[in-house]
């Protein structure tokens, strides 16, 4: 199969293994999780679309846990830029409520 074929089908929703499918799933219910809390750094407790997103969010902060699959952390930084901050939780999510509430403002 030729590289723009398979381009093609993916952007038609081709899922090529299981563990792109999940995090295709995971992803959609961390969109829906960043909509409500304007960040994604959850807790580890949160859920989002009956999947514990919190826990699957903490996973790819760990090192080298996206080796392989620069892919995925493209997704989640475009789903939200800071998805895995340098600083603090506390901070991030601070942070994320006033940038939302700076951005209402005219």
């Amino acid at each position: 199969m030729t590289g723009q074929r398979a381009q093609r089908l993916e952007k038609l929703g081709m899922v090529w293994s299981p563990a792109d499918e999940r995090f295709q799933e995971n992803l959609a219910a961390a969109r829906i999780y960043y909509e409500q809390h304007w960040t994604l750094y959850a807790p580890r407790t949160a859920t989002a679309l009956d999947r514990p997103i919190g826990q699957w969010l903490s996973n790819p902060r760990c090192p080298e846990a996206l080796e392989g699959h620069p892919e995925w952390e493209t997704a989640l930084r475009e789903v939200d830029e800071d998805w895995n901050p340098a600083w603090t939780t506390d901070w991030q999510r601070h942070y994320a409520a006033v940038r939302e509430l700076l951005r209402e403002e005219d």
